[in-house]
């Protein structure tokens, strides 16, 4: 029952089903009496995914958060039950990050070295997962991309900053391409991105090409990528 259930739900989230996902996730889910793993990480992802959906329009602010904050709920939970699992530190990892976007600059501060090692505890438990690799190539980007004024305000809540350089960055995501191959267009904009910040737009050009030409976008993340990749195109 169980094992057809989260096929199930795999198909519909591979096929960008993640309501359809979501629904029969949670109706597994109230059927038990405890606490369950796989369904739990699973939520997370379909969540994770769901909230992304809902991030460039502010009138679903409310949705969003409440759906972040449900995520959260269900990483806390999948990290209790499996704390050697490198599902339960990523998506413990995304959803603190996601959560204290919402509360604040100095809440956010203060858990990034939290936030760097759930994701760092992540891809030494899985290497091989690419989407783990690029949840902290980005982790690193934004730190990387910081201003000077931005760095001194954020010493004002703590001196505990993880130091971060764009070839860090740029590790991180290029492992995730080595791993699965034109896994996720995002990962194509970001190594763009960072190319541009190292000064290599020669390099950063075929892979912000990858990413704007898309001939199916199918999510939110895969129309964000294409539209930065056309904006940074013409700046080329």
């Amino acid at each position: 029952m169980e094992d057809s259930t989260w096929k199930e739900a795999d198909q519909l989230f591979a096929e960008y089903k993640f309501r359809e996902a979501y629904e029969l996730l949670v109706a597994s889910r109230k059927q038990k009496t405890d606490p369950d793993y796989e369904t739990l990480w699973r939520l997370c992802r379909v969540v994770y995914s769901m909230s992304r959906e809902l991030t460039a329009d502010e009138q679903l602010a409310k949705q969003l958060a409440a759906l972040i904050y449900e995520g959260f709920e269900y990483a806390k939970e999948a990290l209790a039950l499996q704390p050697e699992a490198a599902k339960s530190h990523k998506y413990y990892a995304i959803f603190l990050a996601e959560k204290t976007g919402i509360e604040g600059l100095k809440e956010r501060v203060l858990q990034l070295s939290t936030i760097l090692r759930h994701l760092r505890r992540a891809t030494e438990l899985d290497s091989s997962d690419p989407f783990a690799w690029f949840v902290l190539g980005r982790f690193y980007h934004k730190l990387a991309g910081l201003a000077w004024f931005q760095k001194k305000m954020i010493h004002t809540f703590t001196n505990d900053i993880p130091e971060a350089t764009y070839e860090d960055a740029l590790r991180y995501f290029e492992r995730a391409e080595q791993l699965q191959p034109n896994f996720f267009p995002l990962n194509h904009l970001m190594l763009g991105e960072t190319y541009i910040a190292l000064k290599q737009a020669k390099k950063a050009r075929p892979l912000l090409e990858l990413a704007a030409n898309q001939t199916a976008p199918r999510t939110a993340d895969d129309r964000e990528a294409q539209r930065e990749a056309k904006a940074l195109l013409k700046k080329l």
